[in-house]
């Protein structure tokens, strides 16, 4: 079984006037072992619509596309949950955070403690990741307006 590890993370925010990062870090539980923190403040009301790209990139003499690129609107698919590899991401993420819910969002969304280790065999057991470095990135935007981008770096080993 494949293990994975946080490496590193990256918050930005386009307009801190709407959105701002109150915490972004990765904390080591033991030497093997790391967890996720993102706090992020929202000055905004009532968001309705949105839309939200991830996608996964893998180092090969710099970063490239790997697997996929997704682009949906979170409000339509936490209403009708139809897209298994969607699935998976939000699987992933509601068990430690706020995003667990149809819109309207009009609260900060924390992610607390995000760990990776149940998520191992989640994803590797449906999705075949060889070893090597990748970054996962989310980005989310309003009215074609990029307000945030979070990267994960991640480390997978056999």
């Amino acid at each position: 079984m494949a293990h994975v590890t946080f490496t590193n993370l990256k918050c930005i925010s386009n307009n801190l006037s709407l959105v701002e990062f109150q915490h972004c870090r990765i904390k080591a539980v033991n030497r093997t072992h790391k967890y996720i923190t993102i706090h992020l403040q929202n000055h905004m009301k009532n968001i309705n619509s949105a839309m939200l790209n991830i996608k996964v990139l893998r180092f090969n003499h710099g970063y490239k596309p790997f697997f996929f690129n997704l682009n949906f609107d979170p409000c339509l698919y936490l209403k009708n949950p139809n897209n298994p590899v969607i699935h998976l991401f939000l699987k992933a993420v509601r068990q430690s955070s706020n995003l667990n819910h149809s819109c309207p969002y009009d609260h900060d969304i924390i992610v607390d403690k995000l760990w990776t280790g149940n998520h191992e065999t989640d994803f590797l057991k449906y999705l075949p990741v060889p070893n090597g470095e990748y970054v996962l990135i989310f980005t989310a935007s309003i009215s074609n307006y990029e307000l945030i981008s979070v990267h994960t770096f991640l480390q997978v080993t056999g």
